[in-house]
């Protein structure tokens, strides 16, 4: 009679099972988002003080996104560019296919080694999901880099190719002394990393 009893319960909970109706498991939606190193290869992108490299910089930054990226379920991180060579719009355009959103890393120059500051950039006629992701990660660098941080802007750029939101984040001037000795330096390259996963995080709540 026992053994009779377990038999039904066992039967009881694998027609539950495969009801869905016990130990029911939700799969977290992934977003993919690509993320893009600006220049590389011949296209060394701006020359800083101690003659750091634009290209370089932000390949390592790119990869550090990728890299924090790992620990978040919900976020896959692609890369345009893996390594230093220089691509063209079209090519970064290929690489990013499939993603739900884009990021271009740049840095700013200035003959004026007093500008400093962290812009980011909108294709013209920007979406409103691409302002919201813009504005998502304006406020998310600001809070980590506790820096100046210009307002939003629109510029002519080949991110407006992109059927999804995609801005470009200038992460500073590398021709500002104080500004590029932080951006090559590994613990501030990770916290801008830490803040554009956070501003990523942060845009994709808002649209739910």
């Amino acid at each position: 009679m026992i053994c009779q009893a377990m038999r039904a319960v066992g039967l009881g909970l694998l027609i539950l099972s495969l009801l869905g109706v016990w130990g029911t498991s939700q799969t977290t939606p992934i977003t993919i988002v690509a993320i893009d190193a600006g220049h590389g290869g011949d296209d060394t992108g701006g020359i800083g003080i101690d003659n750091l490299l634009e290209k370089d910089i932000v390949l390592k930054i790119a990869h550090l996104v990728a890299l924090e990226a790992v620990s978040l379920p919900s976020i896959k991180i692609t890369l345009t560019r893996h390594e230093d060579r220089y691509l063209s719009p079209k090519e970064r355009i290929q690489n990013a296919q499939g993603a739900q959103l884009c990021i271009s890393l740049h840095l700013d120059f200035s003959y004026d080694p007093w500008m400093h500051g962290i812009t980011i950039l909108m294709p013209t006629k920007a979406s409103q999901a691409t302002q919201a992701l813009a504005e998502a990660l304006r406020h998310s660098i600001l809070a980590t880099t506790k820096g100046l941080s210009w307002k939003t802007k629109t510029a002519h750029l080949w991110l407006r190719r992109l059927n999804i939101p995609a801005v470009q984040i200038n992460l500073g001037f590398i021709t500002n002394p104080e500004e590029a000795r932080k951006l090559n330096q590994l613990p501030y390259q990770k916290r801008l990393a830490h803040a554009i996963l956070q501003g990523i995080d942060d845009f994709l709540r808002s649209q739910f």
